[in-house]
């Protein structure tokens, strides 16, 4: 509801609601859950953020300096804008998941520990298994998330979103 409310405010009618209650009134409106937690690639794709956007498909360069969570297994990232959470498997091998929390879509605070990923907005855990697999903002408060197809080349992912 907090996020429903401040998307309103600053993008429906900024002007009205800064001529109301001003600045100030939509910093009260954020908290500590409007901003990303645990490792986040939240640049725009292109340029120097290490990813690009094509279609469904997500090419990430993990030689980018914004992908060094996933030198080692168990090391994850999320890519906000690319809707992908990114596991490191083994050596040869990284995973995607969907960020959308099956719970309520939260996409911005997840945690990954024991296979199991834990979404900070409700402390709701989804497997990374790719079974029970559970829809985006579904109200599912377990279950598991959506698991993309990944090929992996040299210091390339790609990931094909479907």
């Amino acid at each position: 509801m907090k996020q429903s409310r401040r998307h309103f405010l600053t993008q429906t009618c900024p002007s009205v609601a800064f001529a109301f209650f001003g600045l100030s009134f939509l910093e009260a409106c954020s908290s500590d859950s409007d901003t990303a937690s645990g490792p986040t690639n939240n640049d725009q794709p292109g340029g120097t953020s290490g990813y690009e956007i094509s279609g469904n498909t997500v090419t990430v360069d993990l030689g980018n300096a914004n992908f060094t969570d996933l030198a080692n297994p168990g090391g994850y990232t999320n890519i906000l804008n690319a809707g992908v959470l990114l596991l490191r498997l083994s050596s040869t091998e990284i995973a995607a998941y969907d960020n959308c929390c099956p719970h309520r879509g939260t996409n911005n605070l997840w945690s990954y520990s024991s296979g199991t990923w834990t979404c900070g907005n409700h402390g709701n855990s989804y497997s990374n298994d790719g079974n029970n697999v559970e829809s985006c903002n579904s109200g599912a408060t377990s279950g598991g998330l959506k698991k993309y197809t990944t090929v992996l080349t040299n210091n390339t992912l790609v990931i094909t979103k479907a």
